[in-house]
């Protein structure tokens, strides 16, 4: 029961992947599958430690049952001697019944000159009394060991059963817990095959608007030249001062290029050295370093090219709009 539940969940899984890959976005999908693959991950690795368990229990059942083997072998042949010792005996106190009933009883005078007087006639009556009682004792001591062994044997025929029931149920269990670990491994690599899919389509993806994004930024660029030579010969000043930067935010043309002319004299003045006081934010537009490097940048954003750092603020407005300067980019 309990692993047809886990196999539908299993297919449960299964489908809820394929169902979000057709309504999501990628990178929801994305996450979405790699959130499955780490529940997927867990579930194995718990039924690896519940399958260890189960293989540790099953040898101990086995272990059990062996020696419990041992011991009916055992007390099987403690009772087998017992058999044999008690047939002796019984042999040897049937010849002296035997004997007994098969002589004549001797008189008296036949005792008495036989044993060379009274006192050993008597002596020897008794030794051959006591005799008889050993031999009585002998195998009523036999049939007890009998007895007791062969209870000894039923108690550990009955354990026996017991713990080869045991044994057949911890070997069941192990062989069902190893199939959930080979359908949750199976899963397992169906998503992350998914996945794997996913992230290449979404990286050819994203190179896709890359590219376009760089090609909109280039002619952004080229719609920004000042056709004044001067203007376009100055080269931007290293000093703190905003002053080098004020050509940047002159096109008054519209579109990407005045929203971003815009943001960097709100970010900076125009000034493609200026940093933060925390240091985080840098350059013309304040990249921070994490966002500039994802756009392909290289070094600090402030010791760049105030080309370069027009060209990756186009290419990011591009891709997200105003969003990455929450302030600035809304005014």
């Amino acid at each position: 029961m309990r692993a047809a539940i886990l196999m539908v969940g299993i297919a449960v899984a299964a489908g809820s992947l394929a169902a979000m890959s057709l309504l999501a976005a990628p990178g929801d999908v994305i996450d979405a599958t790699r959130g499955e693959i780490r529940v997927l991950e867990a579930e194995v690795l718990r039924i690896d430690a519940e399958a260890a368990g189960a293989a540790d229990a099953h040898a101990a059942a086995v272990r059990r049952a062996d020696d419990l083997r041992a011991r009916i072998a055992e007390t099987n042949r403690g009772l087998a001697e017992a058999r044999a010792s008690r047939a002796v005996a019984v042999e040897r106190l049937s010849d002296r019944i035997r004997g007994i009933y098969t002589e004549e009883t001797p008189s008296l005078v036949e005792i008495v000159l036989a044993s060379g007087g009274i006192t050993a006639a008597v002596e020897t009556q008794r030794a051959i009394e006591s005799i008889g009682d050993q031999d009585a004792r002998i195998v009523s001591q036999l049939q007890e060991a009998r007895a007791r062994l062969t209870r000894l044997r039923a108690e550990l025929q009955g354990d026996r059963a017991a713990v080869e029931a045991s044994v057949d149920e911890s070997a069941a269990r192990l062989a069902e817990l190893r199939g959930l670990i080979a359908d949750r491994r199976s899963v397992l690599d169906d998503a992350q095959a998914t996945l794997d899919r996913l992230v290449a389509g979404d990286r050819e993806r994203r190179a896709a608007r890359v590219a376009a994004a760089e090609a909109a930024a280039e002619r952004a660029l080229l719609r920004r030249a000042d056709p004044d030579p001067p203007a376009t010969a100055s080269e931007p000043s290293s000093s703190p001062d905003p002053a080098p930067a004020a050509p940047a935010a002159a096109p008054a043309s519209g579109g990407v290029s005045a929203a971003l002319a815009r943001i960097a004299q709100c970010e900076s003045g125009g000034n493609p050295r200026a940093v933060s006081a925390s240091g985080q934010y840098r350059g013309k537009y304040q990249f921070d370093l994490g966002t500039w490097q994802s756009l392909g940048g290289t070094g600090d954003p402030a010791a760049a090219p105030e080309a370069e750092q027009d060209r990756l603020a186009a290419l990011l407005y591009a891709q997200r709009g105003p969003a990455p300067w929450p302030v600035c980019g809304y005014r």
